[in-house]
C-alpha cells in the first residue's frame, strides 16, 4: 500500500484535484493542506473512517507544531491509520 502524505496548497484553486480526500485547514494559522491518497486505498474507493482518521491526526499534528514553535512541512507522510 502507497503512503498517504497531505501536502500544503499554495493557492485555493488547487483543492479539489490530483484524488485528495479531504482538505485541512490549521485553526492557527490558515494553511492549507490535502490528503493525497493516491487512488490506492481499498482499490480506488474512498474510506470515510480513514479519511476522518487521517483528518484528525493531521489537526493534531498542525496544533503540536505551533505548541513547538515550528514551521508546517510542505508535505507531511501520514501513518497508517487503517
Amino acid at each position: 500500500m502507497k503512503t498517504c502524505t497531505a501536502k500544503r496548497l499554495r493557492k485555493i484553486a488547487q483543492a479539489a484535484s490530483n484524488g485528495e480526500t479531504e482538505t485541512v485547514v490549521c485553526d492557527t494559522c490558515g494553511q492549507r493542506f490535502a490528503i493525497h491518497n493516491g487512488g490506492v486505498h481499498n482499490g480506488g474507493v474512498h474510506d470515510a473512517g480513514l479519511a476522518e482518521k487521517q483528518v484528525a491526526w493531521l489537526q493534531d499534528r498542525l496544533v503540536w507544531d505551533h505548541i513547538q514553535e515550528r514551521k508546517h512541512h510542505g508535505s507531511v507522510d501520514l501513518p497508517n491509520l487503517s
